[in-house]
């Protein structure tokens, strides 16, 4: 009986983790997926921020390029200063998120795409 009740239980534990590999791989995460078609795909510039009702312009340049394969690079230059950072992104609900050198997320507002750092709202448009 003891035998028959363990074997019963190693059957349902390596069936499970079987389903539970399945489900997990293929979930678009990371430059698997296929984001070709996304409107999120080209590259996206920092129009103004917004701190506060409060609205203005930085005096750096900020540029987000993303790839139909899932990567892209965030882009900072301030004067004579670059500063690079690839990332890796998928969407979500609202939006999409990167992941890498810089973690954010971001949401679709109409042709404007929106993220916050630190209380700042960053506001992207398309170029």
């Amino acid at each position: 009986m003891k035998k028959s009740i363990a074997l019963i239980l190693t059957i349902i534990l390596s069936v499970s983790c079987i389903i539970l590999t399945a489900c997990g791989s293929g979930s678009g995460s990371g430059s698997s997926a296929d984001l070709t078609d996304s409107k999120y795909v080209g590259t996206w510039k920092l129009s103004n921020i917004n701190f506060m009702n409060d609205s203005s312009e930085l005096d750096v340049d900020y540029t987000l390029t993303l790839n139909g394969d899932g990567t892209g690079i965030f882009v900072a230059i301030d004067g004579d200063t670059e500063d690079r950072s690839e990332v890796t992104w998928e969407l979500t609900d609202k939006g999409f998120k990167t992941k890498g050198g810089t973690k954010l997320t971001f949401t679709d507002d109409g042709d404007n795409i929106k993220t916050k750092l630190l209380g700042v709202e960053l506001v992207f448009a398309k170029q």
